[in-house]
């Protein structure tokens, strides 16, 4: 940049009206934009950056311009200047806006300077000072920022020039020594007198942070001991020169933070470490010798835990096969009694007709507990078809009316038990009357036996979603958490000898195989309840299962049995032919291949099989039809309950639970499905 001054010193003689042009050749070598104007206000001369930003008329002749227009980008402030040069005033110089052009980063700024170059012209430059102006604004910017981050930072900041004079510090720097503030780093460090805690010395001036990072180092993380407020503080201290462009060490940054209180903390935790290593080699010792003990007891507690085991097992199943054996002798017995009865009766129609149906009803009873014995054992789903629309509310209302004279026996004998009902007006589900009922009743006695003092038994019945419920609930003994999530194992009871642990079992068993839940909660002292939520259904009316169903008129057919046990292979026959139907019986899978395959002729209408044969499995027999006879429609006879997707999986149109309904065998033959027997 031009030196002003020394241009007002440096004026050559300029002709004002004969040499215009000299003029300019001088104003051309000036950096700056220039004129030169006559102290009457026109314009004598003008470079070409002066044309770029005054405003400047190329077309008019230059004495016919004033400053008054020429200056208009500098503003009023450039023509005072002027006016005051020619009234006599010293040169000065002014810093204003250009705003001829404005550029992306905001309007020009320039230093204008007005002297008065001989007696007649006056001489005005424009130099451009925007980037001075950023500098500045940089500057300050950053100087604001770092105080900022200096009052925000934690830790202790110090920064200081290369000669080791402190230039800025932040607050936390300020507090650590208020009545002699250090101006130097020498000044602080005879204050603070560090000591080398990594090497257990003092540490020397040279040695200081400071003073390494002036001499081009960076110190990271050096741990000393200081004297701060009249005591000892341990910190970490940081350092780092600045350099400038050449990499010139100008200065540095010192940091530090006050790790007194981590170092305490730092050595606690490695001394209660040293403890624990100790007591835990210690623990591990006398642990092994424990296990072994432990061990050798376990063994020996386990011998005998086994021996209880069986023992309860043995005892549970004999009280579940007692039962069993109770229920088949109570069948049993109506049958050889109709048996002999019927023998001797055998020339009266009706007693011969009376005695039958007894021994058929006997006898569904008895095919009954078997299949809840089977379904207990299996916990396999109820047969689709095989159940009933059932209202819960009506069932557990049945159920609490059987169970009225025992409750008032225990009344009687101890506190009274209140009962309470709160049913909900048709809660309807599917399923077997006779299991739900033997499940409320299983719930209702074990609230009962929970209530030696007497209470509140509270039967509930409701609708969740897409479940029917029923619950009871009692106000007794309660359950712990160890018992509760026992209580629905096979076999577990708490009753002692009273119980054979078959209850809740059975009670969860019957929920699961009408594809529901059995949930239990209990509070020690405070009470049990058992939820049964089962799947909900359109309300229906009962099944009138005492009334006679007729059997079904059907065409006769040609079908053929599956059955290798003799007299039921037999009876069968009898009983097909007996409806007018043509039957071939066989014992064995071959057999039944040799006849399907000589059929083409007179083909069959429907193979019945048993699953259990001589020489393979009946689902076997039922795929081999499925493959090669597709029209022939297959039936299954199964001692086994039968699961509920078997005709699906298999390829059966229906399967039968021996023993046999006829009624339930001839509707299907027809082509259609009758109710089970409520005996179930």
């Amino acid at each position: 940049m031009a030196d002003p001054s020394a241009m007002d010193q440096a004026r050559p003689s300029v002709p004002r009206a004969s040499d215009p042009a000299r003029a300019t050749a001088l104003l051309e070598a000036l950096p700056s934009a220039a004129a030169f104007f006559l102290r009457s206000g026109a314009l004598y001369a003008v470079n070409t950056l002066g044309r770029e930003w005054f405003v400047v008329d190329a077309r008019a002749p230059l004495p016919s311009q004033s400053w008054s227009v020429v200056l208009l980008p500098l503003g009023a402030a450039a023509a005072a200047l002027l006016a005051g040069v020619a009234a006599g005033d010293a040169p000065t110089t002014q810093t204003l806006p250009l705003n001829r052009e404005r550029r992306a980063a905001g309007v020009r700024v320039v230093d204008v300077r007005a002297v008065a170059f001989d007696e007649e012209l006056l001489l005005l430059t424009a130099t451009d000072a925007t980037a001075r102006d950023d500098q500045q604004t940089a500057a300050a910017r950053v100087d604001r920022e770092l105080s900022a981050l200096l009052t925000l930072t934690p830790a202790t900041v110090r920064i200081t020039d290369v000669t080791g004079r402190i230039v800025q510090s932040n607050a936390h720097a300020d507090l650590e020594h208020p009545t002699h503030p250090p101006a130097t780093v020498r000044a602080l460090w005879e204050l603070e007198a560090p000591h080398d805690i990594a090497n257990n010395r003092p540490l020397s001036f040279l040695d200081a942070p400071a003073m390494r990072a002036l001499a081009g180092h960076v110190v990271r993380q050096q741990r000393l001991e200081v004297r701060r407020l009249g005591a000892q503080r341990v910190i970490e201290s940081f350092a780092a020169p600045f350099r400038n462009e050449r990499q010139e060490v100008v200065g540095a940054v010192l940091l530090d933070l006050d790790v007194t209180d981590r170092q305490r903390l730092e050595r606690q935790v490695q001394e209660r470490a040293g403890r624990e290593a100790a007591l835990l080699e210690q623990v591990s010792h006398e642990r092994a010798q424990l296990e072994h003990l432990v061990e050798e007891r376990s063994r020996a507690l386990a011998a005998v835990q086994e021996d209880n085991l069986r023992e309860r097992r043995l005892a549970a199943v004999g009280q579940l096969a007692a039962g069993v054996m109770h229920d088949v002798n109570n069948a049993l017995n109506p049958i050889m009694a109709a048996a002999y009865l019927l023998r001797h009766h055998a020339e009266s129609p009706d007693a011969v007709r009376d005695y039958a149906d007894r021994i058929q009803k006997a006898a569904e009873i008895g095919a009954a507990t078997a299949s809840r014995v089977g379904r207990f054992i299996r916990q396999q789903p109820v047969h689709a078809g095989g159940d009933e629309a059932l209202d819960l509310s009506a069932l557990a209302d049945d159920v609490l009316d059987l169970t009225e004279p025992m409750r008032l026996r225990r009344s009687s004998e101890s506190g009274e038990i209140h009962i309470v009902r709160q049913f909900e007006p048709t809660v309807s589900t599917r399923g077997l009357p006779g299991e739900i009922r033997e499940a409320l009743l299983n719930l209702v006695q074990n609230a009962v036996d929970a209530m030696p003092e007497g209470g509140t038994l509270t039967a509930r019945t409701f609708t969740e979603g897409s479940d029917a419920c029923v619950s009871i609930r009692d106000t007794g003994v309660g359950m712990s958490a160890e018992v509760r999530e026992r209580a629905f194992e096979p076999f577990f009871t708490t009753k002692g000898s009273k119980g054979s642990g078959l209850g809740l079992a059975e009670v969860y068993g019957i929920a699961r195989r009408h594809r529901g839940t059995a949930t239990m909660s209990s509070v020690p002292g405070r009470g049990t309840e058992v939820t049964l939520r089962l799947p909900r259904a359109v309300s229906e009316e009962p099944v009138d299962t005492t009334a006679h169903v007729a059997p079904p008129v059907v065409a006769s057919q040609r079908i053929l049995v599956v059955e290798d046990h003799d007299d039921g292979r037999e009876f069968l026959r009898r009983i097909l032919q007996a409806d007018g139907h043509r039957v071939d019986a066989v014992g064995t899978c071959a057999d039944a291949r040799e006849k399907l395959a000589c059929s083409e002729g007179t083909p069959y209408d429907l193979m019945l099989t048993d699953v259990g044969l001589p020489d393979g499995s009946g689902w076997d027999l039922v795929q081999h039809v499925r493959r090669t006879v597709p029209a022939v429609r297959v039936g299954v006879l199964t001692g086994w309950e039968p699961l509920a997707d078997t005709g699906e999986s298999h390829g059966a149109e229906f399967v039968l639970r021996k023993p046999l309904r006829a009624a339930e065998l001839q509707a299907h033959i027809a082509g259609r499905a009758v109710p089970a027997s409520t005996t179930e």
